[in-house]
């Protein structure tokens, strides 16, 4: 589907206060242990962990970001450059004060396997450090990538074992996110006649993705019926 553009309202980034120690929000003692193990096999330098925030609630994480999570990741890191929003001016009789320059902020979905976790959190660091090392990696191919391959190697697991663990987790929080919004509307293109089922209506004019990537009034997706 190809939505129609139209002006969207942006959340400001609201990362946490900075702290001596990385922010650890949800199972902390699982989320600590990997965190400590896969930062040191990573060797990222320890003056970073001071800039770590790491959650495992979405509506957190959104409000850190400003940005939503699509509901079907499940994890994500987020690299925020806070100099020029938050450092804070001087002012008469006040020494100068001066916020982080950046931020680490980390989601990892809670409703998973333990090495479905470990290995995300893995994941997050490899992105991580790519951050640190100057080099961040966008993915061309999740669980077929650079990336891939470098996680197989950190972690011990096979990248079959991290593609069966990546699929069955997606599959378990596709179901879960069904049984929680089931599909009820059946949209349909007038002109190829691809159908797109819906959980809600869509609050936009939409078209169809497979006649035209940008919108086109001329595939216009209609309701078909109710599900």
């Amino acid at each position: 589907m190809t939505t129609a553009p139209r002006a969207r309202k942006k959340s400001a980034p609201a990362p946490p206060p900075q702290q001596d120690e990385p922010i650890i929000h949800g199972d902390t003692q699982t989320l600590l242990r990997w965190l400590i193990h896969y930062w040191e096999k990573l060797a990222l330098p320890t003056a970073e962990l001071s800039f770590l925030a790491m959650t495992q609630d979405r509506r957190e994480f959104a409000r850190w970001t400003g940005k939503r999570l699509n509901p079907l990741v499940l994890g994500c890191y987020c690299y925020l450059s806070t100099q020029r929003a938050d450092a804070q001016r001087p002012t008469s009789g006040s020494p100068h004060t001066m916020a982080p320059v950046h931020w680490h902020l980390i989601f990892i979905e809670p409703d998973m396997q333990p090495q479905s976790i470990e290995v995300t959190i893995a994941h997050e660091l490899i992105h991580l450090a790519d951050r640190v090392n100057g080099t961040p990696r966008r993915h061309r191919h999740h669980g077929f990538d650079a990336i891939a391959v470098e996680e197989a190697a950190i972690t011990g697991y096979s990248l079959e074992e991290l593609r069966a663990l990546l699929h069955e987790e997606g599959q378990r929080r596709e179901k879960a996110r069904r049984a929680a919004r089931p599909l009820r509307y059946l949209y349909e293109c007038p002109h190829c006649k691809k159908q797109y089922p819906r959980a809600r209506r869509y609050s936009q004019p939409v078209s169809c993705s497979s006649c035209d990537k940008d919108y086109n009034p001329r595939f216009h997706l209609r309701l078909a019926s109710l599900l």
